[in-house]
């Protein structure tokens, strides 16, 4: 009876060893076709002519190995562990199998102008550099997942501990996986790069495989916005904004869905509701800059948070002692927003896209202010730019802080509200009348008050009527596509083209702002303009 029991426990124990940490990433199957280990008696159920394991060299050739075909290779054997998302250490042990080196030799794709991309029985795949193919740049920790400095190789793994390695897939067995291991000491390795069931590996030119796909590994360091160096893992995964428009930044390089808790600025946001449907269902209200839920933070366990430069640093410090880095952002001026976008692209892995985002903002800039810039200060229209806030039942004009007076004045105009003090200010009709503006631009936060219909209302209001701009007609409707166009989120390079041709008509005749908007839409959301609904006055 004794020795029954004893060998129940060393199954159940062998049976939590196998069941190896979490693999992040975009997977094609549904929960109920995920792959689970098996308990292997001690020989595998692969059968030894079945092919375990497709190598794809970089002209294209095929080599279709059997698990008997591998086991002929020049073996390794090493010890290793990983630590999953939620911080636990698995899958510590003795695993043996081919370098993966070795198995890149055989089809003539072992070179740094290579990448890999290594496929899973369930559709879920990552793409790998040739470093990390030689070891290089793998974060290691000690038994309790402490960092410390170490060395791993990757290896495709048939064996753990002296049994077969064996993955579940509905009917089907996969008898192996990546792991990363050292000959003489057991290493504990980020979880998410132990690809498990790995059926396929495929060589590819290093140009042609998408460098913001690849797998990094380790930290990268960024400096934000009240100078401090904020340490990052990668690759990032989980991601926390406290700041609204930095969520909308986020959506811009393309990581959106990684998003589990943000504001109500991008929760009820129409757009990102548009290009990310699933949203309402993952992302909750976490907080905001000057104030947050720790407790839920904290259960969300994100890689990282953004937040605002001028956020409650208290609450920042509160959020990294829970080992969470925490980045603040400026997004008030072009060239912070810039920067911002750059700092960024550099903490989620995203550089290129970045940099794509700058060049194309820089260029459009350059578009308008190289035309407004000749234009003599006399002839600049005053222009007041305003919106109802349906909270205060009162319109505002921002102040000297704020974006929309840069916006303004980049297309030719004079902000006459710019010497307003900090943010938004509360203004009367009395204080418009003082000002006399050429030229009112009208945006709105809120579909259920939109712009179009504030501009109505001052048409028809008698107390705005001898206002000039009013009386000739030149009040406009900003566009909203579920973001205004002219606050610091992604589409203000929309407003200020628009801000622009509404200022200057003749000056920008060849400006054509719908086929603007669907570029940008196209080229970093891959929408186009015919599947978003857009208020206010375009044409």
């Amino acid at each position: 009876m004794k020795k029954c029991l004893i060998l129940l426990l060393i199954g159940v124990l062998m049976f939590s060893v196998i069941s190896s940490g979490c693999i992040t990433g975009t997977k094609t199957v549904t929960p109920e076709k995920s792959i689970s280990p098996t308990i292997s008696s001690s020989t595998s159920t692969q059968e030894k002519n079945e092919v375990v394991l497709r190598l794809i060299g970089p002209n294209g050739e095929e080599k279709a190995l059997t698990l008997e075909d591998i086991k002929k290779l020049p073996q390794f054997e090493g010890k290793g562990g990983l630590k999953t998302k939620a911080g636990s250490i698995k899958a510590v042990g003795t695993y043996k199998g081919v370098l993966l080196t070795d198995l890149l030799k055989l089809v003539n794709g072992l070179s740094p102008d290579y990448n890999y991309i290594i496929t899973a029985a369930d559709g879920y795949s990552v793409t790998v550099s040739y470093d990390f193919v030689l070891g290089k740049g793998i974060d290691t920790m000690d038994e309790n997942g402490n960092p410390i400095k170490g060395s791993v190789v990757p290896i495709i793994a048939y064996e753990f501990n002296g049994k077969p390695i064996e993955f579940k897939l509905d009917e089907n067995i996969y008898p192996l996986q990546i792991a990363l291991v050292n000959k003489d000491r057991c290493y504990i390795t980020p979880g998410n790069l132990w690809v498990k069931a790995v059926i396929r590996i495929e060589v590819i030119k290093a140009a042609e495989g998408n460098e913001e796909t690849t797998t990094k590994t380790g930290y990268v360091e960024v400096t934000d916005f009240r100078g401090k160096t904020v340490r990052i893992k990668q690759p990032v995964e989980r991601i926390v904004s406290l700041y609204g428009l930095a969520t909308q930044m986020v959506y811009l390089l393309g990581e959106g869905e990684k998003v589990l808790g943000s504001t109500p600025l991008a929760m009820n946001d129409a757009f990102i509701q548009l290009i990310d449907p699933g949203m309402k269902n993952r992302m909750i209200f976490v907080g905001s800059p000057k104030s947050a839920n720790v407790e839920e933070v904290k259960k969300l366990n994100p890689d990282v948070v953004f937040t605002a430069a001028w956020g409650n640093e208290r609450l920042n410090e509160q959020i990294e002692n829970l080992g969470i880095p925490v980045i603040a952002l400026d997004l008030e001026t072009v060239e912070n927003y810039l920067k911002s976008l750059e700092i960024m692209g550099k903490a989620l892995g995203k550089e290129d896209k970045a940099r794509e985002a700058i060049e194309y903002y820089k260029s459009a800039m350059k578009v308008v202010t190289e035309r407004t810039a000749k234009i003599p200060e006399s002839e600049k229209p005053r222009v007041l730019l305003i919106y109802y806030s349906l909270k205060s039942k009162a319109f505002k004009a921002p102040g000297r802080e704020y974006f929309q007076n840069v916006l303004i004045e980049m297309a030719g105009g004079i902000s006459v509200s710019k010497e307003l003090p900090g943010g938004w200010n509360v203004i009367n009709v009395e204080q418009v009348a003082r000002w006399d503006p050429d030229v009112i631009l009208v945006v709105s936060y809120s579909l259920k008050y939109p712009s179009t219909k504030v501009k109505e209302d001052i048409l028809n209001d008698p107390a705005w009527s001898s206002i000039k701009a009013v009386k000739e007609g030149k009040v406009y409707a900003m566009p909203n596509d579920g973001e205004s166009w002219d606050y610091p989120a992604p589409k203000w390079i929309l407003g200020l083209y628009w801000t622009a041709k509404v200022l200057h008509p003749d000056l920008f005749k060849d400006l054509n702002i719908k086929k603007k908007a669907d570029e940008f839409y196209q080229k970093f959301f891959g929408i186009s303009i015919d599947k978003v609904k857009i208020v206010g006055d375009i044409s």
